[in-house]
């Protein structure tokens, strides 16, 4: 009798949100169709029961850590990202590494795939199992020696070398902890390893080509259809999250003349309720991002990569407010290819005019829907079981 085949370990370790649980999701859907055995292991078990994934794969809780206090307050390059995430000690980092292994041992996983997960990548090299990694811009650097800088940090080069020789000091005490090899240097993490960035040119947040790499925006989004009524004035349609401004956005939205739906699930109703009027209406509800997008004439956003690259696809103009380096990124990618509009969060006092001139510029119109019109025939429910039936087609040669 032959024995069945080894399971595919797919692992998210980093991150808030569906931008990552979601494309692992379509990963895992695909495969069960092959009849390929899969695990899940994700530090979002309520994500992923939210999303249903528990029907196509066993879940396993993952350790994850952080800097605590001794995380650096700006993050200059992806060795700092690493450092803040719980690489910054050897002795931290080894006990998450270790119990990477165990897990990666006790489910039997052939290979390893992963969403902004470099823990269990490098958890992935020590036991010597193949291995691919899937992500934005952000999470896939550029794999220059040093790591580049994220373009909104200035940062010279010699500071770029020394935070990463720090992080490579930990990495490697954390290797010889487990008797592993030492990696000769931090891009060697991903050495060998399949990579796929969900994402397009034109928004990669580092701004720099890397060629055949960019997979596009898989369509997974899902949820309650978005209801605009009979009526139509402009439709603004808001993804957005907790975080400072975001009162003062819902008061510019408020006073604005457009019909406005506004997604915000992770602040108590109660709170908000009072920027309701009639013609905007704030939900808590999964909203069907594509459809939602499609039926808008613009969009605003925190910053998510994934929902502004939908918005971005349907041809609808962006508002991005942001407050930390991702979100930062993704705005000074959209305003740079014109297609939109980006605040900091403490630019309080021109959320109103933004919110105009978003309606209002033909512009920024046309810009998006120049970018849409670049990519409108991508099969996009085909991007990423193309590239896993790929890899796993290399796998068995």
């Amino acid at each position: 009798m032959s024995q069945p085949a080894a399971p595919i370990l797919l692992a998210t370790e980093l991150g808030n949100g569906q931008g990552h649980l979601a494309p692992i999701g379509a990963i895992i859907t695909h495969l069960a169709s092959r009849g390929q055995p899969r695990v899940l292991a994700t530090h979002q078990p309520e994500t992923a029961e939210v999303l249903g994934l528990h029907r196509y794969a066993p879940i396993l809780p993952v350790p994850v850590g952080t800097a605590g206090v001794q995380s650096v307050p700006i993050q200059a390059s992806y060795a700092s990202l690493l450092h803040n995430c719980g690489w910054h000690g050897a002795a931290a980092l080894a006990g998450r590494l270790r119990a990477w292994c165990s897990l990666m041992q006790l489910s039997g996983a052939r290979a390893v795939l992963v969403d902004h997960a470099p823990t269990a990548l490098l958890a992935a090299r020590v036991l010597g199992l193949p291995a691919a990694a899937m992500g934005t811009g952000f999470c896939l650097p550029p794999l220059q020696s040093p790591f580049p800088a994220y373009p909104v940090v200035p940062a010279r080069e010699q500071r770029l070398r020394d935070n990463e020789s720090r992080v490579l000091m930990v990495v490697n005490g954390a290797l010889a902890a487990l008797g592993a090899e030492p990696l000769p240097a931090l891009q060697s993490l991903f050495d060998g390893v399949e990579l796929g960035l969900k994402t397009y040119p034109e928004l990669d947040h580092y701004g720099i080509e890397r060629g055949a790499r960019y997979l596009g925006l898989q369509d997974f989004s899902s949820g309650l259809a978005a209801n605009w009524g009979e009526t139509r004035e402009p439709r603004l349609f808001a993804y957005l999250r907790a975080g400072e401004g975001l009162e003062a956005l819902l008061a510019a939205l408020q006073a604005s003349r457009a019909q406005v739906l506004v997604r915000l699930a992770d602040v108590p109703f109660e709170k908000v309720a009072r920027y309701q009027r009639p013609g905007m209406r704030i939900t808590d509800s999964n909203i069907w991002l594509r459809q939602a997008v499609e039926t808008c004439d613009a969009f605003v956003s925190s910053g998510s990569h994934g929902a502004v690259a939908e918005a971005l696809l349907a041809g609808k103009p962006c508002l991005i407010q942001y407050s930390h380096t991702e979100q930062r990124l993704m705005a000074e990618r959209v305003t740079a290819l014109g297609v939109g509009l980006g605040l900091a969060s403490n630019q309080q006092e021109s959320y109103g005019p933004a919110v105009r001139q978003l309606l209002d510029d033909p512009s920024l119109h046309q810009a998006a829907q120049q970018f849409a019109a670049r990519y409108a025939g991508q099969d996009r429910q085909a991007i990423l079981p193309r590239w896993v039936d790929g890899w796993l087609e290399k796998l068995a040669a």
